[in-house]
């Protein structure tokens, strides 16, 4: 950990970055402003409870602490919670919580409990996520319509369209365009969108004299550090706090490693270290009155997009903080309740996971139930018992699933012996066009390998700088990139689905005698349709890549059936194992076992969109590419040369070691 920390330091000075640094730590603060705000007040706390939190946690953490980019403040993951131990304890409860948090933190950081922090199953993250924005949403839509009703008693009244008498248009107008703002400027990354809206919704209420509820008065110093008062309650106030403890510390884990796939060329992020700098955050931030933090998601992925370099960038973010604490918090104590509650209602909905739901209940209806039990007790306030609940589902459901794999179907013995890697069904080769591929050689010859004919689609296109040798059948509008290398000359051979791109530097090639089977075929590497391999990436066979997959950058598949609508990140290598359908590989992991596979975590919604992205850009490439050739009457132009002939459009050649496409 000293280690980590000291090389941290240096990169400071080492990188250079201190433009870029300020510039994201301004950015930054301009986003936890209102946020920091917002959810002070969310939690029965008052606004300054989230100010000094965010001044004294954040400075604190990205001084100790061991993900860099990490910014660290309020959570609303963690609102509902502290909400319900402030009505226990008092607003003095929460300082005295957040240093219950930052000992408990400390002390999984001495034990190296950091690497324990990726086995929490994503079933009952996004279960705890979702019953956080239900939660945060029947606490703040009250606020925004400007009235006492909760969301079960105004759900009862639909009916009566009465209750609207009651509803403070002015605030509902206030929460209203503050949301607005901050939904329609959502591509705009770096754009301060919460800030803004906050700001003008503040300058329109105190110009035009709206009687709407106001932050109230904040402090403009930071008070004396001292240790809360609570009276021979410490250890009652300490037992319910090890869950929000355990909590904290996994979210600010998981946001690290989150950090850590959107600035991959940055340096990692060390758990246990950060664990520490997390309970230095929390004990700092009680000890000045404040409330529980941890590290965010928002905030960090703010600060990456924002062009921060180093933990430098953290640090000026606590600081400009602490600038609008002592200069502006006249100003601060305008701002409408209602802005704030529109902005957390924006929040609410963004962490409410229904994509994953749908994916765990159309792949692994138990992961699915696990999610609903654990949010149902994160709802109704039975967190420990929703927690318990859904990791004991998930235990139950992994378990069935080792079963289910070792009683599936695979291969024969006699298959076995024959270097048959997998059996799939036909429903496996929805790409493969029957009667595209010529007979199976009798012999494995090399020269009969290297002078078999690759069969194309007329719709695609193989740049002269790469090589296609052997048996290779390219479906419709595949693009293969300068400096590829699609072998087949020693396993044979290779299947490449419709509209997949093969980039610059990618190496397909397979073992000998090494098959998968698909819908009754052998196959050395069976690619599905739209299929994307990024720069560098690796496949050998024996290998099944399913529809809609990503491969990353310098990634590594081998031996390894990968399932459809996969996403595999950069400098992942994936050795020996099955990957089921719709599973994201983190940037630089190993999956070599049966048991890493079934803990990976399902692929996000940007993961799809991406590879769509891509896949629609190589369609259009391969086209050019292909008119360009047209129109060119240059040495570039593919030639049909002795050999060549076209087959129900497709084109077939003969090739030996040097020939290119």
């Amino acid at each position: 950990m000293g280690r980590h920390w000291v090389e941290a330091w240096k990169d400071v000075v080492r990188l250079r970055a201190l433009p870029q640094d300020v510039l994201a730590g301004i950015t930054v603060a301009a986003v936890a402003l209102p946020l920091n705000l917002a959810l002070a007040v969310a939690s029965g706390l008052p606004p300054a409870a989230g100010l000094i939190a965010g001044v004294v946690g954040g400075a604190l953490a990205a001084t100790l602490g061991g993900a860099p980019l990490q910014v660290t403040g309020p959570a609303a993951a963690l609102s509902t919670m502290v909400l319900a131990l402030v009505s226990d304890f008092g607003v003095v409860g929460a300082a005295a919580v957040a240093m219950v948090v930052g000992g408990l933190q400390v002390l999984l950081a001495l034990g190296r409990a950091g690497k324990l922090m990726k086995y929490v199953p994503e079933s009952v993250l996004a279960g705890f996520t979702t019953g956080v924005g239900l939660k945060l949403l029947d606490q703040q839509l009250p606020e925004l319509l400007g009235f006492d009703y909760k969301v079960l008693e105004l759900a009862q009244m639909m009916h009566r369209p009465a209750w609207l008498h009651e509803v403070s248009w002015l605030a509902a107008l206030s929460g209203l365009a503050v949301a607005f703002l901050v939904v329609a400027t959502r591509h705009f990354k770096r754009f301060p969108a919460a800030l803004v809206g906050v700001g003008i919704v503040t300058a329109l209420a105190s110009y035009l004299g709206w009687d709407v509820a106001r932050v109230g008065e904040v402090p403009s110093s930071l008070p004396a550090p001292s240790l809360p008062a609570m009276e021979g309650r410490w250890l009652d106030l300490i037992a319910k706090s090890v869950p929000l403890g355990i909590l904290a510390a996994a979210e600010s884990l998981l946001s690290a490693r989150i950090v850590d796939r959107m600035a991959s060329t940055m340096r990692p992020h060390q758990a246990n270290l950060e664990l520490l700098g997390q309970g230095a955050a929390n004990l700092g931030a009680g000890l000045m009155g404040g409330m529980p933090v941890t590290g965010v998601v928002v905030r960090s992925g703010v600060n990456v997009q924002s062009g921060a370099r180093t933990r430098l960038s953290s640090l000026i973010h606590a600081g400009a903080l602490l600038f609008v604490m002592l200069y502006l918090s006249d100003q601060i104590s305008k701002v409408p309740l209602a802005g704030l509650a529109g902005l957390l209602c924006v929040v609410g909905v963004r962490l409410v996971e229904v994509g994953t739901l749908v994916h765990l209940w159309k792949e692994e209806r138990l992961e699915a139930v696990a999610f609903l039990v654990t949010m149902a007790g994160t709802v109704s306030g039975h967190l420990v018992a929703g927690l318990t609940g859904g990791m004991v589902l998930h235990a139950v459901g992994a378990w069935m699933h080792r079963r289910r794999l070792a009683h599936a179907s695979g291969p024969t013995p006699e298959q076995k012996k024959q270097g048959v890697r997998a059996v799939l069904s036909r429903e496996h080769a929805e790409a493969r066009r029957p009667g595209h591929m010529e007979p199976s050689p009798q012999s494995h010859g090399w020269l009969r390998h290297i002078r078999a004919r690759p069969l194309m689609s007329n719709s695609s296109y193989v740049h002269p700088q790469a090589a296609v040798i052997g048996r290779v059948v390219l479906g419709d509008h595949v693009h293969i990139a300068a400096g590829s290398s699609v072998r087949a000359d020693e396993g044979t051979p290779f299947h490449i689905g419709a509209n997949s791109n093969i980039q610059d530097g990618v190496v397909i090639h397979a073992l000998k005698e090494r098959k998968v089977v698909v819908g009754g075929e052998e196959w050395a590497v069976y690619v599905g349709k739209n299929v994307s391999m990024a720069h560098d990436a690796l496949v050998h066979g024996p290998c099944y890549i399913g529809d809609d997959t990503f491969v990353g950058f310098k990634a590594v598949v081998h031996d390894s059936i990968v399932g459809s609508h996969c996403y595999i990140g950069i400098g992942a290598v994936v050795v020996g194992v099955e990957v089921p359908d719709g599973r994201f590989v983190p940037h630089g992991t190993i999956v070599d076992t049966a048991e890493k596979a079934e803990r990976l975590p399902p692929v996000s919604e940007a993961h799809r969109e991406f590879n769509e992205d891509v896949v629609d850009v190589n369609r259009g490439l391969a086209a050019a590419y292909r008119a360009q050739v047209g129109m060119s009457k240059g040495p570039a132009r593919p030639r049909l040369e002795r050999g060549q002939e076209s087959t129900a459009g497709w084109t077939s050649k003969s090739s030996t070691g040097d020939d290119r496409f």
